[in-house]
């Protein structure tokens, strides 16, 4: 027969059911002994691997807890950071943010490199780069677990020196409070620089329009609102006097002719009166105290001084506690996290899980090499029945 009549055979000879339940129950007890077999070999195999062989791994960790209390000077208020100065935090995320912050500090390349050189972890396991250590320790070695909502951080490290592991940890926690300080300090410092700035610069602007108020001073008088006032006082005065002393002349007009002296006298009088309240309301003369001439834009230059002083008074006022604050955080070198739980030497082995990859690995070569001879057997079974085809058409 040519190959191409074999391949139409074996496709006709080929069961079209699957494999049953019976099937495989067959097998298992046609080849009972060579399974046992099978099964025993990978279960002591992986007895052997697992209890004798693979290293056992431990786990040392620590709590760490949120410090979002501010330990502000000025209860409770914080210097927003200069990078972002509208980023004012009230409260509802700070815990979140600073665990993300030492998250991230944890996971950095500096953290890591710092505690695989000293260490010696590249000797010690093998490893041909700094790259594919940090990313191993991080994956596989370092443990990150966050509680958001009672803002704790558990920092574990795995390894099969249960000693090492929590110095590791140790290194850790230590590493992450010294770049923390440093990267408070030099927020410190920006906030610092940028105060100081301002502060300078408020104390200019006070110089400034304090002297400016000062000039205005001695040109128009130490109060000229006060003078302003004690002149319009006296201009209502002298008008309503004026008043009094024009009734008294249509009284005495009246009863004695224009060319009486009394009446010559009291026309004088009132005349005086209103030339007095003229001068009065049109005078610029610095040296006359009672004057309102261009009194309005006097008294309104007056106020806009005064207040210019009490706003740069104001700012500079805020700006000064601000600006001993960031020089005391400039310099602040105490610890920033705080922990709840110190790292421990572990006493039970963390992984591997040994009964239960010794039974999971067992069971999987039991079923292996049941798929193993219930296909062996299959091929036999069909082997055969091609065998038998072939003959039969050879003898026809």
């Amino acid at each position: 027969m040519t190959p191409k009549e074999i391949d139409s055979k074996m496709e006709q000879t080929i069961p079209k059911r699957g494999l049953s339940l019976i099937d495989l129950i067959l097998v298992s007890l046609r080849w009972k002994k060579h399974i046992i077999i099978v099964t025993g070999i990978i279960c002591v195999i992986s007895i052997i691997l697992y209890f004798f062989v693979f290293d056992l791994i431990f786990l040392s960790t620590a709590t760490i807890k949120s410090n979002a209390k501010s330990s502000s000077l000025l209860g409770g208020f914080e210097i927003p950071d200069v990078g972002d100065l509208g980023d004012f935090d009230l409260g509802t995320g700070k815990a979140g943010k600073e665990l993300a912050s030492y998250e991230k500090i944890l996971s950095s390349r500096r953290c890591l490199e710092s505690l695989i050189n000293k260490f010696g972890l590249m000797e010690r396991d093998e490893y041909r780069f700094m790259e594919d250590a940090i990313k191993d320790f991080s994956e596989n070695r370092m443990q990150l677990s966050v509680d958001k909502q009672a803002g704790i951080l558990s920092v574990g490290v795995y390894d099969k020196d249960p000693y090492l592991a929590k110095e590791m940890v140790d290194f850790l926690l230590y590493q992450l409070d010294s770049i923390n300080i440093m990267l408070n300090v030099s927020v410190s410092k920006s906030n610092k620089e940028f105060i100081e700035k301002r502060y300078i610069q408020a104390k200019e602007d006070l110089s400034r329009v304090e002297d400016s108020l000062k000039s205005f001073q001695f040109t128009y008088g130490i109060a000229p609102d006060l003078q302003i006032k004690a002149s319009a006082q006296s201009v209502f005065t002298l008008e309503a006097e004026l008043k009094a002393e024009e009734v008294k002349l249509d009284v005495i007009k009246k009863m004695l002719s224009n060319d009486q002296p009394e009446v010559k006298m009291q026309e004088a009088k009132v005349n005086s009166l209103s030339n007095k309240i003229s001068e009065i309301q049109t005078s610029t003369d610095l040296s006359d105290f009672l004057r309102l001439g261009n009194s309005p834009t006097i008294a309104m230059s007056f106020l806009r001084l005064q207040r210019d002083v009490e706003i740069q008074t104001k700012i500079l006022t805020f700006l000064l506690p601000l600006y001993e604050q960031a020089k005391i955080e400039e310099k602040r070198d105490t610890p920033t996290i705080i922990v709840l739980d110190k790292p421990y030497v572990s006493e039970r082995k963390k992984k591997p899980k040994r009964l239960t990859m010794v039974l999971a690995i067992t069971f999987a070569g039991f079923m292996m090499s049941l798929v193993y001879f219930t296909l062996y057997d299959k091929f036999t079974e069909l082997k055969k029945k091609v065998n038998e085809e072939i003959r039969l058409s050879e003898n026809l």
